[in-house]
């Protein structure tokens, strides 16, 4: 199997006539990649034409041929032939025949080659190509929705006897959609957690879009300016309602989605207009994004939804009877999220239980998209990073080194090595630090063997980011040991910095995909990751034990813990700012000083994880001490010297929630008669390590009354924000005594004696 590279072009006699009707053959090819689950489902290629496309025609297997506009059935597979915008044409492959069923089942998967035939009077002059697999197939395999750079489709030229092979350049991908949805309710007014002073988690917010706009900037940045000039960025805000905002020069009608090649600073300038207000509706912002997306649908669309707190307006997203996610339908979107087929990630800016995190992991579970918790100000820039990285996989985007360190006297910091291997067209350093100091720190860059700052492809300068792309022409002139060092702008005066620098690489062989084992988990449960790694199309397998592992980090303890333990008077608590709804339990995470409570559940490094080969090119590993529920990060680290790649480093983040199931044995239940003859049944919850739910759980338990007399209310209540939650049952017969079917977050703890 022979992929093509960017940059390959294919030579060919010029002959003596040119003829009024062009061909081109090329194969059309589709590998395996070896998972029944996510096999390829879909491949898309734009042919970029020399004039308009009217009159062009697609032959496929040498024998049928299709015109504009046609959908066909060939060996069982479904073949679109197409007009694009302009001066192209799509054709989309569903391999049909590989799958049974759905596209989560292909046990019989075969590696497709496609002989293709253009016909037209236009020339070919370019190409590009996207992949899709299904990315969440414990939710939905009905449609493939995620893009993938693992093992991806590609066109091989090919004279087939008809017609000269295929003579054009590969652009690379297909252009992207994107819509940051921004919360901007009231509590983006405080202080970020653990924080008394300086800047809000609103001007925290401002700085990570803007780093992320200018990563993006650079990292993808058109070479030639033409390649990725269709790249689109849109802004939502949301509180109690949601506002897509306008932007000059966006595309018409709506003026929403605005292109890479008219200026994304506007998308910056956007941003920081946000002003923080009421309640918060992230239901209004996701269906704002999608409605204003779907009435100009140019490109697949992916949404970035960042959020400090819990959703308390309508439209609210709750599960349907399904079990899965619902919303409101909106713009010819279902209720299910799962079925909207657009990937949603997410970002929780705040201490757990202060944001939803549960929903918000499900969210990314559900839709293909990723999940990360923020507890603090001083990890939103990498979670940025994070989430820019899994946007762009299919492209290929990578970590090569995350550096947090502070700038201190006069600088400049020590030189930091970063390993350049074979792979990257394009290295990013990015350094990054908290508002509202402005343009404060600046950056050197080293070739290998450079005794001087080398001088970088692009640079952007933004208040907080300081940013320097390398694009490696002269290869081999680039393999190796490069430096980076921090240094203080000019005027810069000598306070302290915190800062962050990332390096990405923009990545031309390697590919690798990351995956948790489990869709949900829950305390006890071993937790594992898995990747997937390619080199130039093909596994890369046989890597030396211990090249894949990870950093296992957990809490120490259990938020809900905590919570049972502290007891506070929230009837007396401040209200902590106007705008968003503070509920008692708000109020009681609010009132731990500084940070009492984040250092309680602050993520700290628990176990290695070393992923072994379980078959070729996928390297799994687990981790089996998961008593403690909360939030669990795998950071891996991917380092390895062989003779085909050289020496390779990447690092990368994978988060995952561990739930808490509720266990008989450990959950206390009582009964008591008041003397108004009112019983109060208390319940609370435990798992089976001992593990409190804590506070927040009123709406996911509930109760049936199995006995005479009334049950006030389905759901209890917990006056104290401790995790004592409490039903009232009224007009009982004297004598007998209440009993409750009880069900706390889907498990059942009847009272009923057999």
């Amino acid at each position: 199997m022979k992929r093509i590279i960017a940059g390959f072009f294919v030579l060919v006699c010029l002959a003596p006539v040119v003829p009024a009707i062009a061909s081109e053959a090329f194969i059309f090819d589709i590998p395996t990649r070896g998972n029944t689950q996510q096999e390829t489902g879909e491949a898309k290629a734009l042919l970029g034409l020399s004039a308009a496309p009217a009159g062009a025609q697609l032959v496929v297997n040498g024998s049928t041929t299709l015109n504009l506009g046609d959908t066909m059935t060939i060996a069982g597979d479904a073949v679109s032939f197409t007009a694009g915008t302009g001066n192209s044409v799509f054709i989309d492959y569903k391999p049909l025949s590989n799958f049974s069923g759905d596209f989560c089942t292909a046990v019989g998967a075969v590696e497709k080659q496609i002989p293709m035939r253009f016909v037209g009077a236009q020339d070919v002059v370019d190409y590009r190509m996207v992949t899709y697999i299904v990315g969440a197939p414990n939710a939905e395999c009905s449609k493939v929705s995620k893009h993938t750079g693992d093992m991806p489709a590609f066109l091989t030229p090919n004279d087939d006897g008809v017609a000269p092979a295929l003579v054009a350049d590969f652009k690379g991908r297909l252009p992207y959609d994107v819509a940051l949805v921004l919360d901007k309710s009231g509590s983006m007014s405080e202080f970020p957690p653990g924080a008394n002073a300086g800047p809000t988690k609103a001007d925290y917010l401002k700085t990570a879009i803007q780093a992320f706009v200018g990563n993006w900037q650079l990292m993808d940045a058109p070479n030639p300016p033409t390649d990725n000039e269709n790249d689109r960025l849109a802004v939502v805000f949301f509180d109690s309602t949601a506002a897509s905002q306008t932007m000059a020069a966006a595309d018409p009608p709506a003026n929403i989605f605005l292109k890479r090649s008219n200026n994304w600073q506007t998308v910056i300038n956007t941003a920081n207009g946000l002003t923080p207000g009421s309640s918060t509706s992230i239901g209004a912002g996701i269906n704002e994004a999608m409605s204003q997306w779907k009435s100009d649908p140019k490109n697949d669309l992916s949404l970035v939804v960042v959020t400090d707190g819990k959703q308390n307006t309508n439209p609210l997203i709750q599960p349907t009877a399904s079990g899965f996610l619902g919303l409101a339908p909106v713009a010819g979107f279902p209720q299910e999220l799962r079925q909207r087929f657009v990937p949603i990630n997410t970002i929780g800016f705040g201490a757990p239980a202060m944001v939803d995190e549960d929903l918000l992991s499900n969210i990314g579970l559900q839709t293909s998209g990723v999940s990360y918790l923020d507890i603090t100000a001083s990890t939103m820039f990498d979670v940025f990073a994070n989430t820019l990285i899994a946007l762009l996989k299919g492209n290929t985007a990578s970590l090569g080194r995350r550096i947090h360190d502070t700038m201190t006297g006069t600088g400049p910091g020590p030189l930091q090595n970063v390993q350049v291997d074979r792979s990257p067209r394009r290295v990013v350093y990015s350094l990054q630090w908290a508002p509202p100091a402005n343009q404060v720190l600046d950056l050197d860059v080293y070739r290998p063997g450079a005794s001087a700052p080398s001088s970088p492809s692009a640079t952007k300068k933004l208040p907080q980011t300081t940013i320097k792309s390398f694009d490696l022409t002269g290869r081999e002139a680039n393999l190796g040991t490069w430096g980076v060092r921090v240094k203080r702008a000019p005027k810069s005066d000598t306070t302290q910095v915190p800062y962050t620098l990332n390096v990405f690489f923009v990545e031309g062989h390697l590919d690798y995909q990351l995956s948790l084992d489990r869709f949900k988990a829950y305390a006890g449960e071993k937790i594992g990751v898995r990747a997937v790694i390619d080199w130039d199309g093909k596994k890369l397998s046989g890597l030396p034990p211990g090249s894949v592992r990870a950093r296992l980090f957990a809490q120490s303890q259990a938020l809900g813990t905590i919570l049972h333990d502290v007891r506070m008077d929230t009837s007396r608590l401040p209200t902590v700012h106007a705008g968003d709804p503070q509920s008692a339990l708000d109020l009681k995470l609010a009132a731990f000083k500084g940070d009492s409570l984040l250092a309680r559940i602050a993520l700290k490094e628990a176990a290695s994880v070393v992923l072994d080969e379980e078959s070729p090119g996928v390297y799994s590993g687990f981790y089996d001490q998961t008593s403690i529920p909360g939030q669990y990060a795998f950071e891996i680290v991917l380092d390895w010297n062989t003779e085909r790649t050289g020496r390779v480093h990447r690092e990368e983040r994978i988060e995952q929630i561990v739930n808490i199931r509720a266990d008989r044995t450990k959950t206390e239940i009582t009964s008591k008669m008041a003397a108004n003859g009112l019983w109060t049944i208390t319940v609370v919850p435990r798992d089976r390590f001992g593990n409190y739910f804590g506070p927040g759980y009123d709406q996911l338990i509930t109760a049936r009354l199995l006995t005479r007399g009334g049950l006030r209310s389905p759901h209890p209540t917990d006056p104290n924000q401790t995790g004592t939650y409490s039903f009232v049952v009224a007009d009982v017969p004297k004598g007998e005594t209440p009993q409750l079917d009880i069900v706390v977050d889907g498990v059942n703890l009847s009272q009923r004696r057999e």
